[in-house]
This record gives structure tokens, sequence and C-alpha cells, in this order.
């Protein structure tokens, strides 16, 4: 196998850093879904179908973190430091999602690898942060409404489990 230049290296491990950064993005923008699906849709539908669920999502998850967070403060009041936090996530997402190649090969060029994975180890921690607020803001909505974190686990396994068994039959 032929061997990397170190900056084709530093390259790949930038790249990796940044996978790990849009992945903690998303999870926190698959929260607030989350939140408008506990908060929202199932207080306004008693029963739903299959179509109706999957419509949800796929609406939700078409419209911009910025979208989501303006549904989400329609039907929760968020504290102005968790507004601060997802103000900052939803700078850090744009940036990560729109010019963050186009502004960060320069400064490795320049020899700033370093710099640039210690901003996106920033960016992991702020939308790790945000999501842990953003949940300790609605479990106790999630209580009243009678999902208790274990209950939301055993859903999700549940789910997971259907992936799976989909997944072994082909479908």
């Amino acid at each position: 196998m032929e061997e990397l230049d170190p900056q084709a290296l530093q390259f790949k491990e930038m790249c990796a850093h940044y996978g790990a950064a849009m992945h903690m993005a998303q999870v926190l923008e698959h929260g607030i879904v989350n939140a408008l699906f506990y908060l929202d849709f199932l207080p306004r539908k008693e029963e739903w179908t299959d179509d109706e669920y999957e419509e949800f999502f796929e609406e939700s998850f078409s419209k911009t973190f910025g979208r989501l967070v303006h549904s989400l403060k329609k039907i929760t009041t968020v504290p102005a430091d968790l507004e601060s936090l997802i103000h900052r996530s939803n700078k850090r997402r744009n940036h990560l999602a729109h010019t963050f190649f186009r502004e960060s090969m320069d400064v490795m060029y320049a020899g700033g690898f370093d710099e640039i994975v210690i901003a996106l180890n920033e960016d992991i921690e702020l939308f790790a942060e945000t999501d842990k607020r953003l949940t300790a803001l609605l479990e106790p909505l999630w209580l009243q409404a009678g999902w208790t974190m274990e209950r939301i686990e055993a859903e999700a396994a549940q789910y997971m489990a259907e992936l799976k068994n989909n997944r072994s039959e082909g479908l």
C-alpha cells in the first residue's frame, strides 16, 4: 500500500474530525426534531398512521436548523442561555456545512492543522453541550406527557430492532 505524505495524512485526520463535528450537529438537529415530535405531534394526535408519522419526520428533516428552532420556540419557552447555545451551534453548523473546507484549506497549508482540529473539537463540545441542555429542558415536559427516559429508550431499542430485522430480511 502506498504511503501518504504528511499533508495528506493531516487532511485525512481533519476530515475525520470534521465528520465527527457534523455528526454531533446532526445529533442536535435530530434532538430538536424529536422534541417537536414529543411536544407537538403526539399531543395533537391521539392516533396516527404510519404515513402521518413518516410525513412528520420527512417534513421536519427538510427544514433548516433555524426553521426547526423557530418551530420549537413556538411550542415551548426556550431559556436565554439555551437559546444562546442554539444560536452559536447554528452558526458553527452553517460554517461547517458551507465554508469550512474553503476557509480551512489555506489554514492547513499554512501549518495550522492543530488549530483546525482544536476548533472542530470545540464544535463537537458545543453541539454536545447544546443537546444536553435541550434534553434537560425537555425531560420535565416529556415526563408531564407520560414519556419517561426509560420509555423513550425502550421505543428507541424497539425501533433499532425493527431496523435490524428489516435489514436481515432484505427490506
